[in-house]
């Protein structure tokens, strides 16, 4: 079974002076079919000034307003539906460009919009103003990179920083703060369990990993999350399991075997536990999106 069962784009390769970052505005053609479910390797942001149509993230579906940002995360399954006359543009860049940055800027983990899995929502809603001050920016970057120099990386960098931290002051998401210790660990477990949740199914193994104590990992789990770390990676491997279930057509067999369940039964009652009803009923019914 391929290691991606579910199309994924990645960056076309550049230039050595290339900028893993790139500005596109809505009316240019893409190169694949984005009204057919897909994913990437890399965050994609896409400002709508003129809405129209419906955005498919994961299991919600979401009309596209007029003066709103739409956010899909690096694996998330999407697929886009625009009206003829929406437009607006797009922004795409890579965890390791924004990561090579410096190191006082907040993870990408710390933005709920990029996070919607766990916390917030994918779409935030802006006045005029707000969209305005963004579109400007994301323009900024645009020009920058355009110009694609070996200084223009941390410039562009600069400006996606404050992008982002004006996208989380204009959200509607109301996420309480946590404590320095507290937030470091969770960051590092976000990225933890997305490295391993098909793997390692025992929390046991995130514990360690971080070097904490079980009652720890789920005091932090808790604070965050609202949940414990065994629910953490059951969500995360129901999540997929959806994902795959809904979007390919690989065998229930094979999507287990791929999540790392050796035992095509012991799958089976996994997902009907969790979601009430059978592997195979869930995929009957994939046309409903689950929220």
């Amino acid at each position: 079974m391929p290691s991606e069962i579910i199309p994924i784009h990645k960056f076309a390769k550049e230039p050595a002076v290339g900028v893993p970052f790139r500005y596109i505005p809505l009316n240019q053609r893409s190169d694949y079919d984005t009204t057919k479910a897909h994913r990437h390797n890399y965050y994609e942001i896409f400002l709508f000034d003129k809405g129209g149509g419906y955005h498919e993230i994961d299991f919600g579906a979401h009309n596209i307003s007029d003066k709103s940002v739409h956010f899909v995360a690096p694996g998330m399954i999407h697929k886009v539906r625009r009206a003829p006359s929406s437009f607006g543009s797009i922004l795409l860049f890579s965890k390791d460009f924004y990561q090579l940055g410096p190191q006082a800027s907040p993870s990408l983990y710390e933005y709920p919009f990029l996070n919607a899995q766990i916390s917030g929502s994918p779409i935030v809603n802006l006045t005029q103003t707000q969209f305005d001050e963004l579109l400007q920016l994301s323009q900024t970057m645009g020009y920058e990179k355009a110009t694609n120099g070996l200084t223009n990386a941390e410039i562009i960098r600069t400006y996606l920083h404050i992008f982002l931290l004006k996208c989380k002051e204009y959200s509607n998401t109301d996420v309480q703060a946590l404590p320095t210790s507290s937030a470091t660990y969770f960051q590092k477990l976000q990225q933890l369990l997305e490295d391993n949740y098909r793997q390692q199914h025992m929390p046991s193994f995130y514990a360690d990993e971080l070097n904490v104590s079980f009652k720890k990992l789920n005091d932090i789990c808790k604070q965050h999350a609202g949940f414990t770390m065994s629910s953490m990676v059951k969500e995360r491997l129901m999540l997929e399991a959806k994902r795959l279930l809904m979007h390919t057509d690989h065998s229930i067999k094979e999507i287990g075997y791929f999540l790392g369940f050796e035992d095509p039964a012991y799958f089976n009652r996994f997902f009907r536990k969790n979601e009430e009803i059978s592997a195979g009923a869930f995929r009957k019914s994939g046309n409903e999106l689950v929220v």
